[in-house]
């Protein structure tokens, strides 16, 4: 064993050459070294206990990433899908959500927290999930959706939407925060889940890259608001040029800094009305009817009384169309040989319009039904999405429940224009797949 006087008889070239040659097990050696008389090579030793703190650290901070993880792959299950998202709080572009299911006994080295890590940082991650993943899936809600349904309920749905990408589906969910987004899985809220689970971690990564690569696009397309650089966080440069330019198509509308800049309350009262009258539905309808709510403080009284009057306007003209429509809709399919087992039936955070069957085949049929006339465009252009996820999670409840010994189901959309010369079907058999 070497001795401190041992030491003394060495260069300090020559300790730091030892040194190299030391592990964990050469304690007593270290100790030596830090009580040596030369500042060189106390400080050689004070590095070293500053590395040895820090991989301690990271060693504990990896062992907590997996914390759930482990939990959950010890019961048997290997597809665990986390899920977060990113760009809440900017004032322009989408909120995307990313989801990934890592294989039981992944460990990423170097994984953290999306904000914790540099761009460079998060590219290489990206790369390495990307190859390393089971699945990843995407979701998004741009700034129109933002301001229909509040940056929340966006969040959620971007959310739902990466869940339901996901091939194949997980068993468990594990989300960031403490609000579910509503998946058709079973899920878990964490809070500062991206520092507790390595799944969530890789979902903050994903969703962080794909956002910023769209914000990059998005500069060359609206070209002054710098969304290269800040990617539509509402930095100094990105405030002054709003002030100076107005909002483009990408910013948010319901957000306080954007509204002073499209002018005010005038220009949000005027977007709010727009909205009401282009209500495609009751529910549509309702949304928006909740972010006039919300936005009330900003309105004046005459702005508010004047969204009401149109408010009810539009209520009435959609008033008895949707029932209309299902009538019209359950009467085709009884001509065409179908029988009905359920009408509006509700399960899972979703509901079916018709629930029927034809030689042995389940089919989910969503009816969408306007009147002639209109500017609303064709009504099977409206089951997009979210309300797709929605069909998809009341028809796997419905299942559950009614399904065994089904030969297969299906989803139907039919379209139902109501106009003075009588209603016009149409019936878009497999109309999309979930």
């Amino acid at each position: 064993m070497t001795t401190a006087a041992e030491l003394l008889r060495l260069s300090v070239a020559e300790v730091t050459d030892l040194a190299r040659g030391l592990t964990e097990a050469d304690a007593a050696l270290w100790a030596l070294l830090e009580q040596d008389p030369r500042l060189g090579v106390r400080r050689l030793a004070a590095r070293r206990g500053r590395r040895v703190a820090s991989e301690r650290r990271e060693s504990a901070r990896a062992a907590r990433l997996l914390e759930f993880e482990e939990r959950f792959w010890g019961r048997g299950l290997v597809r665990l899908a986390g899920v977060d998202e990113v760009g809440r709080g900017c004032l322009a572009g989408p909120v995307v959500a990313a989801a990934v299911i890592l294989p039981p006994g992944t460990r990423i080295e170097g994984l953290d927290d999306s904000k914790k890590l540099s761009p460079a940082t998060r590219e290489r991650l990206a790369e390495v999930i990307a190859t390393r993943a089971t699945a990843v899936g995407l979701g998004q809600a741009d700034a129109a959706v933002i301001d229909e349904i509040n940056i929340l309920r966006a969040s959620l749905l971007a959310m739902r939407t990466a869940l339901v990408a996901l091939a194949p589906p997980p068993e468990q969910v594990l989300v960031d925060g403490s609000h579910l987004p509503g998946s058709p899985f079973p899920e878990l809220a964490i809070v500062d889940g991206d520092a507790r689970s390595q799944a969530i971690a890789a979902a903050s990564v994903v969703a962080k890259v794909h956002r910023d690569r769209l914000m990059v696009e998005w500069d060359l397309v609206f070209p002054g608001y710098g969304f290269a650089a800040h990617k539509g966080y509402g930095s100094p440069q990105h405030l002054s040029a709003l002030a100076a330019q107005g909002p483009c198509p990408l910013h948010r509308r319901s957000f306080a800094p954007v509204q002073r800049a499209a002018g005010g309350s005038v220009a949000l009262a005027r977007e709010l009305g727009d909205r009401i009258a282009d209500s495609r539905d009751r529910d549509e309808l309702e949304r928006v009817g909740q972010r006039v709510r919300a936005e009330s403080a900003g309105l004046t009284e005459a702005e508010l009384t004047d969204l009401r009057r149109i408010y009810r306007q539009r209520l009435a003209t959609l008033a008895g169309t949707g029932p209309e429509g299902e009538r019209l809709a359950a009467e085709h399919l009884a001509a065409q040989g179908y029988r009905l087992l359920a009408r509006r039936y509700r399960g899972g955070g979703g509901e079916l319009d018709l629930v029927a069957e034809r030689a042995g085949e389940l089919v989910f049929v969503e009816v969408k039904a306007s009147r002639s006339g209109g500017t609303l465009g064709a009504p099977e252009e409206r089951v997009q999405g979210e309300k797709r996820a929605r069909l998809v999670r009341a028809a796997r409840h419905y299942l559950a429940r009614h399904g065994p010994g089904r030969e297969g189901c299906r989803f139907d959309v039919i379209a139902v224009q109501l106009g003075d010369d009588g209603p016009r079907l149409d019936h878009l058999e497999d109309a999309f797949r979930p």
